[in-house]
Parts: C-alpha cells; structure tokens; sequence
C-alpha cells in the first residue's frame, strides 16, 4: 500500500512541475512585439463600453486606440477644461478626426500672465541716444559707453509704463503696458531683447527671450512683451498650459508666447510633479538632460515618479523620445514588459493606454473607416516639434508623425554650447542655471546657460544605504521601515517581499493525496494485490516437459501414507461480502455536504 501511494504522490509532483515548466517557457518565448500585442489587447478587451469610463479613461484610449471619439466630445469637461480639451485634440489627431473646433476653443483661452517681471535691454557697441515711443508718449533717453541707460529719472513721457532697473542698465516694463508696443530708434547701430524673471521670487535667476534684434543707425526694432498663459478660470493653469501648448503645437499653432511662463514656473514646487520638463522638450527641444536625469533606479527598476505614479510620470517623461532611443529609455521599456500583468495590461486602463500612446505608438491599430497616413520618415522627412521645425525654417507637411509631432520639410541641426551663450560643465561639477542640449557635449557634459560649480557629494540617507526610498507616504506595494531620512517628514519605503504559494499549493494537494490515501486505503490495497497478481500471471511453473524449472532441484518423492477419512459434504452456502464501513462512511458525508 505505501508503494502505491508514494507512486501516486510521485507522479503528481512530476505532473506539476511539468506545468509550471511549460509555464515558464512559453513566457520566456513572448518578446517584445508579442508582449505589446498582449498589452494592445488587453487594453481594447477593458475598455469595451466606453460610457462607463472615467474621463480620463476615455480621452487616453482615443490616444492610443482611436476609440471612445463619441464619448469624448460628449464628456462634460470637453471645451470647459483646458487639460481634457487639449488631450482630446491630440486624441482626435492621431485616430485622423477634426480638431478645429476644439483648437479654437482652446486657443482662446488664454490670457496674460502677470507671474513675471519684463526687462528691455538695449546695448550698443558706442555711446548712443535713442527714442523710445509708445502709444502717445515720447521719450528720450542715452545710453554710455559703460551700457547704463540716463536720464535718471526717465522723462516723464516714459515713467508711465518704464522705469531703471539693474543699475540703471535695463528698462522694467510696467505691469499694466505688457499689450504695448515699444518701439526703439537710436543714431548708431544697436540691438535689443527682452528679459524676464519671477515675480515675488528671492531667485536672481534671469531668463533671457530666445529673440534677439538688431538695426542700423536711425534704424526701428519693435519690440513686446509676450506673456501668456491658459486660464482655467480667471486664473492661469500650470498644468493645463503644459497640455494645451503641446497640443495646440502639434497643429502648428504658435505658442511661442507661452514658453515664457512655462519655462519660469518650472521650479515652482506646486509645479514639478507635473514633469514640465517632459512637455518643455517636445516644444523646444532642449531640458532633455535634466529630464533624463530625473530616472530613478531601484532595485533594477528604471522609471520616474514626481506625482506617485511612475507608470504615468514613465509615460510622460518617454513622450519627448518617441524618435529617439536613450538608454534611459531601453531601460525603462524593459522593466515596463516585467511588470505587465498576467492579461498583459499595467496597473490602470488611463496607463495602459499612456505607455502604449507614449512608447509604442507605431504599434497602435488602424481606426476603421480612416484612411492610413503616409508615414513622414518613410517619405524622408523630419518628425519634430513646430517651433524646432520653425527653428529649421523648414515647413510643416502632411505627413504622419506619431503623438504631438509635425512633419517638417528640414532637419533641425543642433547648434554648439558656444552658439547657444552657454558653458560646458564636466561631469565633476553642476549647473548653476539652465541646462540646455548641444551638438558638441561628450558623455556626462552639460551644457550650462549661467555658470559652473564644483559638484557636492550628495548626503546618502540611512535609507538609501539599505536599499529603500524616501517618501511622504509608502505606495501600496511598499512597506515602511525605521530607517532614517534626509527630511524628516519623510518615511523610508521598502518593496514587499512577494509571497510565494507554490510550495504551500504542493504540500496542500500532497496532504490531499495522503487523506485520499487513507480514506481509499482498502481499494488500492486490492487494486495493489490486483497489479501484483496480474504481474505474477507469467506462465507455468515447469518447463512444459513435466521437469522441474532450471535452476531448482529435483523434488524429493512423497512417501504415501494413508489417506485420512474424509469430512462429510457441507452444503454449499452463498458468502456476502461484508460492507466497507468507512468507505459508505465519507459517501454519507460527501452527500450531505452536497445538500
């Protein structure tokens, strides 16, 4: 009997392992295509009826699979918030619908921002006198050889909308003039621009406009102030700025006038956890150095996370490299394929959609009933931003470019560190100011617009050293542990140990078998002796001659002895065979618990 069931026990094991072997393998043979094609599917599979999706569902899935158009345009947030309405318009874009009704509503929106202080700066290479006009003021003013700008006061035809600022080296430009027009002559050649800070900031931090211009003696330069904004409201909306300038740019509207405010708000606290960098890379091609080294690295997991949620910031921060291929990028599409779900998805539908809109977009299926663009590199064109391909001074073509870039008919080239007024930092030292992207940087240099320091070993907090990251509060798949933080408000966060159910499963069905086997313990008893008896069933026991089988001795000969008289004839009587009481037993109870 022990035989039978250590058998028994045995081939179940064999029989486990084997499945879970094939498991694996046929895991190990999905790549990278199947494992995207896995995750398309299981994104359409979820998203099924469209009217029961969040908002945000909705808009991300006509972003990578050009469904749920109806439900958008319907959703009450469709031309009433800037950040919806913007994301539909890149929805409508990529599944090839109209987007002029929603571009104009957006464009629309906008508004001055009176979060930054504007400078004129006008310079010349010798002592000049120049005139400066603005609606029906006139005014007269000099500048020296040493670039400082008298009278000091201005005159007063000029007070009402500028005053000396810096030193008396540029014009701060009144809050209440910022829809006028200056307009600057002088009686030497000169050349003007424009300057800005934040407001009600101790930051020394001054932006520089990327426009620069120049004149000839007695010749006139306008120039004026260009600050805008998206309202959601009355008031500017960061984040809805962010989305609206990226999508009203992949339609080749200017939004040139509102890179002022993006750029400067950046820093702002309330604002880095929108990733500004991300969206501030498709407009102007630079900050992609500091986008890339904000990736964090955890225990051989490569991703961002400024909001909480770092399949979303993963999204967003790959968004701008949809035509290139870093390392942080390969990386982060890696451990994005390890961490997909059985069905193929990722944590949420609006992520799902996100990472496959974002990272494989050339993937996306065609939306039936429109018309397959022609691909723009495949016609031997450029994919790019509309004011790199402005930059370029190439023109935007009807060809098809995947997310928020246009086709443009020249490649943008990339300018050197020197050209741009910048310094190269080595990798010893940091930026202390922008940081912006350069044809002629080597690995591990940057190109700084302001000055460089001497890198500071960063403080590696006790948390750090085993392991952990700190956070305001642990994810759901984290658990907190006692060590310290550099801010003490934080609490460092640990990866849960995954718990493994296989050997618990086994050792279950072996306890299972084992009850079998005792409950059945007379069945396989006499299957048991069955088996033996039908193995014992090999032929006769002699040669087939009457000779006894090789290899044993003769039989001895049987001496004969009387035969005992025999017992009288018993009448033959029927055997029952006894009931197996513990097997009817379990049947009782089975059939009970069946009830």
């Amino acid at each position: 009997m022990k035989r039978g069931i250590l058998a028994l026990i045995l081939l179940t094991i064999i029989f486990i392992f084997l499945i879970s072997l094939s498991s694996v393998s046929s895991q190990e043979e999905c790549d990278e295509d199947c494992k995207v094609d896995k995750a398309y599917s299981c994104l359409s599979g979820k998203v099924g009826d469209c009217s029961t999706l969040t908002s945000e569902e909705k808009v991300f899935s006509l972003m990578a699979l050009g469904k749920c158009k109806d439900d958008v345009l319907s959703d009450s947030k469709y031309k009433s918030d800037i950040k919806f309405t913007a994301q539909a318009i890149l929805g409508l874009k990529n599944s090839g619908a109209s987007t002029d009704e929603p571009a104009s509503w957006l464009s629309s929106q906008n508004t001055t921002s009176t979060d930054l202080i504007w400078y004129l700066q006008i310079e010349s290479n010798e002592a000049t006198s120049c005139t400066i006009k603005y609606d029906t003021s006139e005014g007269q003013i000099t500048i020296g050889t040493d670039k400082k700008i008298s009278p000091s006061p201005l005159p007063s035809n000029l007070r009402s909308c500028l005053s000396l600022a810096n030193d008396n080296y540029w014009l701060e430009i009144s809050e209440n003039c910022y829809d006028k027009e200056f307009s600057i002559k002088c009686d030497k050649s000169f050349i003007t621009n424009l300057l800005y800070k934040k407001r009600d900031s101790d930051s020394s931090l001054i932006y520089v406009s990327s426009k620069t211009q120049s004149a000839s003696p007695e010749g006139t330069i306008i120039e004026k102030v260009s600050s805008l904004c998206f309202r959601q409201g009355a008031s500017c909306n960061y984040e809805g700025s962010l989305w609206a300038a990226i999508a009203l740019d992949s339609l080749d509207y200017d939004v040139n006038p509102f890179l002022p405010y993006l750029i400067s708000m950046m820093d702002e606290t309330a604002n880095k956890k929108y990733l500004p960098e991300a969206f501030l890379s498709i407009l102007t091609g630079e900050f992609k150095t500091d986008l890339l080294a904000k990736q964090k690295t955890v225990n051989e997991q490569y991703y961002w996370d400024e909001s909480g949620d770092k399949y979303y910031d993963t999204a967003l921060a790959l968004y701008p490299f949809q035509y290139e291929t870093p390392t942080e990028k390969i990386k982060s599409k890696d451990w994005l394929l390890t961490t997909q779900t059985e069905e193929g998805c990722w944590n949420n539908i609006r992520n799902t959609a996100f990472i496959l809109h974002s990272l494989w977009p050339e993937k996306s299926p065609i939306v039936p009933g429109v018309e397959e663009e022609v691909d723009c590199e495949d016609a031997g064109y450029f994919c790019m931003s509309s004011i790199s391909c402005s930059e370029a001074g190439g023109n935007v073509l009807d060809y098809y470019c995947a997310g928020t870039y246009v086709c443009c008919s020249k490649e943008l080239k990339e300018e050197t560190c020197y050209e741009k007024g910048g310094e190269i930092c080595t990798e010893d030292e940091t930026c202390d100011g922008t940081k912006v992207d350069a044809s002629d940087l080597r690995n591990g240099e940057i190109c700084c617009i302001g000055s460089c320091e001497e890198k500071k070993e960063p403080k590696i907090s006790d948390c750090e050293l085993v392991g952990g990251i700190c956070r305001i509060s642990c994810y759901k798949d984290e658990e907190e542990i006692f060590e310290s933080c550099e801010i003490t408000s934080d609490v460092c966060c640990v990866k849960k140990e995954k718990k493994s159910y296989v050997g618990i499963i086994i050792l279950g069905i072996l306890i299972f078998l084992v009850i079998l086997g005792i409950i059945f313990r007379k069945k396989l008893r006499e299957l048991w002796f069955k088996l033996k008896s039908k193995r014992g069933k090999g032929g006769p026991t002699t040669t087939g001659f009457g000779g006894p089988r090789p290899g044993f001795p003769p039989p001895r000969p049987l001496l004969r002895t009387r035969a005992p008289a025999r017992p009288p004839m018993r009448t033959a009587q029927k055997i029952t065979p006894k009931p197996h009481k513990e097997f009817d037993d379990v049947l009782k109870k089975l059939k009970e618990m069946g009830k």
